[in-house]
């Protein structure tokens, strides 16, 4: 009976940590991306890079450009198709369709580090 317990217990956490929202989401992306150090946006004198978010440009402009396009790919359900999101030839303003993409899109921004965002061409589009 202990084996039977614990594979409840671990069933349990991993569903409550899917309904509790964990993991990637539009926000959290499009906030690594264009949020203020320690976020990729602004100065990140940290990692030695400028930002995303380059003078003249506003913050809140990125944010909801950002929002939009993955709110937008989230709506539609569809395939990968040939998108890659860590092929750094991947046009910088690529759309993402949809939902599949968006996915695949949010896990390459939490896996990487701001410097591959900025100048190494992952995670496109970034804008």
């Amino acid at each position: 009976m202990p084996k039977r317990s614990s594979l409840f217990v671990s069933c349990a956490v991993v569903v409550s940590l899917f309904l509790s929202g964990c993991g990637n989401d539009c926000q959290s992306t499009c906030t690594k991306l264009y949020g203020a150090a320690p976020n990729c946006g602004g100065p990140n004198e940290a990692v030695g890079t400028i930002g995303l978010v380059q003078n003249g440009e506003s913050e809140s402009k990125k944010m909801r450009q950002c929002m939009t396009a993955c709110e937008t790919g989230l709506e539609k359900p569809g395939e990968v198709g040939d998108y890659d999101p860590e092929d750094p030839s991947t046009p910088r303003d690529v759309t993402l369709d949809n939902d599949r993409q968006v996915a695949l899109w949010m896990d390459c921004v939490a896996s990487n580090d701001c410097p591959n965002l900025e100048t190494g061409g992952y995670c496109r589009p970034v804008w």
